[in-house]
């Protein structure tokens, strides 16, 4: 039996878009949640164990440089409900659901993730399912660190991965180190000490001393590359390094995210049928 866990931010923003529902002419009063209706219909016929997660009220009031709602969005109630009905579990996460799957996911207690937030590797997710290839054909895009270690970089593992967002931007800062892209980052990565930032303010000391060895580290790798790894030198990025990157609340939020505990989180409840009859009604007043 597989146990694969859903992001439902990333579900609440599909199910809004257009292109998801615009085909059907008789969508209803709230073509949002029919559109989360089918889609969950569908997911059910597969032999998985599925468990929602939903964003805390820990999660970050700031993402992508968009201030975050800090009431919950309007499909958690009803979207609840139906999963209620449908026997299908769900969790609230005590901050960012990709934080709280990431640990589940790593430590075996789900099997998959299904989202389109690469993110989610950072939070030490291994396996993950494309989240829009479920609604548009019979192709399922998996991703595992096992292929990303293999096909892209082999010491992208574990902390390393926080690299890749900090230089380049991500949820949390999308600037990132400005003129570094995908491959300069993933340069440093082969270079570079890749538990130096994690390990910044993961200990109890300062973290200025360690994230100026990193800095010191990423300007020599920077100014000449010289050991070959990074692919070429980059002295013009080397030359712009601030002082004050990188942002230690940044890596805070990647490094020490706010999740429950494994050993707090609920038993995963067995595959159950749907309620119908109260289901029926339920589906009746939401979307009629």
């Amino acid at each position: 039996m597989f146990g694969d866990s859903l992001l439902c931010s990333g579900w609440f923003e599909q199910c809004q878009q257009g292109k998801w529902h615009r085909v059907h002419a008789q969508t209803g009063m709230n073509p949002a949640l029919r559109t989360f209706l089918f889609r969950l219909s569908r997911l059910v016929q597969y032999p998985v164990k599925l468990v929602f997660c939903y964003d805390g009220n820990q999660r970050q009031k700031i993402k992508r440089g968009h201030r975050v709602s800090t009431k919950d969005h309007w499909m958690v109630d009803p979207t609840q409900r139906i999963l209620n009905m449908f026997n299908t579990q769900w969790i609230m996460a005590v901050g960012e659901a990709e934080a709280q799957l990431g640990l589940m996911n790593h430590a075996g207690v789900i099997d998959a993730i299904m989202t389109d937030d690469s993110d989610v590797f950072v939070f030490g997710a291994q396996t993950v399912l494309r989240n829009s290839t479920f609604s548009t054909d019979a192709t399922i895009k998996l991703y595992t660190t096992s292929s990303i270690q293999e096909l892209v970089e082999p010491r992208l593992t574990g902390d390393a991965f926080t690299t890749i967002p900090i230089c380049c931007g991500g949820d949390y800062d999308k600037k990132g180190l400005p003129g570094c892209g995908r491959e300069t980052a993933l340069g440093l990565v082969r270079c570079m000490d890749n538990s130096t930032l994690c390990d910044a303010v993961r200990g109890d000391n300062s973290p200025d001393q360690s994230l100026q060895h990193w800095r010191d580290a990423a300007w020599y790798h920077l100014m000449s590359d010289p050991t070959g790894q990074m692919g070429r030198a980059h002295p013009a990025l080397a030359r712009s390094l601030p002082d004050s990157f990188p942002d230690v609340h940044v890596i805070d939020l990647y490094a020490k995210p706010a999740v429950t505990p494994l050993v707090e989180l609920p038993v995963l409840c067995s595959l159950a049928p749907p309620d119908l009859a109260p289901l029926a009604l339920l589906i009746h007043n939401l979307v009629g």
